[in-house]
């Protein structure tokens, strides 16, 4: 039976034979030779191509906090590199310490490489070497019976008339062929299993490879790999100190350059790119750009401040109220503005003050930006910065009060009066579950809209007007 040996520490007389034969690929050698391809190193290769660079990728692009990305990408070199250099060493590995993938049979021994690893049989003199199926030959003798494995039943059959015309050669009792060593009547039999005729003498038999060898051991201890994976841990701690150290610096300016590219866009939903800034900012990571960060998130608000000093319709009261208001929320915490609108004869809230809250911050967001501007609910024990009273008179008015505050506890109060006039006495409906008068959605839309407009032009000199809305019928 056979025996498995490490290719490197195998005995120099074999190494050399073999190595001889597989630089040749079999020609001149005195046994059948067949090399067999190996996949295995492309398909690394291209993982490993692949690997690498989507990992380093990820980590460069991710936001996570830097020890995390170098994790990543020290997993991705680890990996990746070790793809491409096993696909590296396997294209230039030498004879010496690499088997490759091959198979040969000689007159004593079926030779089977198998990357690190070299199978060998032994052939007795006496054996009979017949085909197995369709990937192996049967070897039997007088003391064992065993199957060597082979690719295919074309090289099944060409091993078989190799032994049978090896034992013809064998006995051989006059003529060229009579008292052969190994080599020379190995060689004999190969050009008779590749010819089917016999050479005219041994000369005709190509034998160039006469370094056969009756010995097959291993010289020593197989090879641990532990230098190797000493170096790559070696290499994994240098990739995470190197990735740890610089993945901080690359995530704050790639953030930043992602801010900065952000402004100015185009964009229908009057976007400015102030929350790519605050996001930036708001990261404690990114510190190598604050200063700049700060500066242009605080110049987003000078084209809408402008705009409201500049326009002659605003209340000179209301108009220094909103600017101060904008100011106050230049920095990079959430610009939040809390709006609260109230009916002073209403208990309980109407679809008037909800419409009304709504169309307010709609407005105001789409004159100054809706990233410049956000709008909530009021805290329940405090006031809105923006507050709307209003009231109905008896004429059929609305009189309404509009206040500015900067902070919610703050006792200074920018402050405006105004009415809405021509406002149609409406029919209330009951409300079924409340008993609270209400006006037809119809009426309500169109009130809403007048109070909507004459506040609006009291704080900032104008009224955006509410987008269109789209059905599937306008598509």
């Amino acid at each position: 039976m056979g025996q498995s040996f490490d290719y490197s520490a195998l005995n120099s007389e074999a190494k050399k034979y073999l190595g001889d034969v597989r630089r040749a690929a079999g020609r001149g050698a005195p046994g059948i030779y067949m090399g067999q391809s190996d996949n295995r190193p492309i398909w690394a290769a291209l993982l490993g191509i692949v690997v690498l660079p989507l990992f380093l990728w990820i980590g460069y692009t991710s936001s996570k906090a830097p020890w995390a990305t170098a994790m990543l990408q020290t997993a991705g070199v680890l990996l990746g590199g070790w793809l491409i250099w096993f696909a590296v060493r396997r294209w230039f590995a030498n004879t010496d310490s690499y088997a490759g993938y091959f198979q040969y049979f000689d007159s004593e021994h079926a030779f089977r490489g198998e990357g690190e690893t070299i199978r060998v049989d032994q052939i007795p003199p006496d054996a009979e070497v017949v085909p197995h199926g369709t990937n192996a030959v049967l070897v039997r003798s007088e003391m064992d019976e065993y199957a060597v494995p082979v690719p295919n039943r074309v090289l099944a059959e060409q091993v078989a008339d190799y032994y049978h015309a090896l034992a013809w050669v064998r006995d051989r009792k006059d003529g060229p062929f009579v008292d052969l060593d190994n080599d020379e009547a190995g060689a004999v039999a190969k050009y008779i299993a590749e010819e089917d005729e016999a050479p005219a003498n041994v000369n005709e038999a190509d034998l160039r490879i006469d370094t056969m060898t009756d010995r097959v051991t291993q010289k020593g201890r197989a090879k641990t790999g532990l230098l190797g994976l000493l170096l790559w841990l070696v290499i994994g701690g240098a990739s995470y100190a190197l990735f740890s150290s610089t993945n901080g610096g690359f995530q704050d300016d790639m953030a930043f350059n992602a801010a900065k590219g952000n402004i100015g866009k185009e964009s229908q939903e009057k976007f400015t790119g102030a929350q790519g800034l605050r996001d930036y900012l708001l990261n404690p990571r990114n510190t190598r750009h604050r200063d700049e960060a700060t500066e242009l998130l605080a110049k987003l608000y000078d084209p809408p401040i402008a705009q409201v000093k500049a326009n002659p319709n605003a209340d000179p009261e209301m108009r220094k109220g909103i600017v101060e208001l904008l100011e106050s929320i230049k920095g990079p915490d959430t610009p939040a503005v809390s709006i609260s609108v109230v009916d002073r004869d209403a208990p309980m809230v109407t679809n008037l003050q909800k419409g009304l809250r709504s169309r307010f911050a709609d407005g105001i967001a789409t004159a100054v930006g809706k990233d410049l501007i956000v709008f909530g609910e009021k805290p329940a024990d405090k006031p809105a910065l923006i507050t709307i009273l209003y009231t109905r008179n008896s004429s059929g008015s609305i009189d309404w009060t509009l206040q500015i505050r900067l902070k919610a506890d703050d006792s200074m109060v920018y402050q405006a009066l105004g009415t809405t006039a021509a406002v149609t006495q409406p029919t209330f409906q009951l409300q079924p579950q409340f008993g609270q008068p209400e006006l037809p959605a119809s009426e309500t839309d169109s009130t809403t809209e007048m109070i909507y407009s004459d506040v609006m032009f009291k704080l900032i000199g104008q009224a955006p007007a509410k987008p269109p809305v789209f059905t599937n019928d306008d598509w």
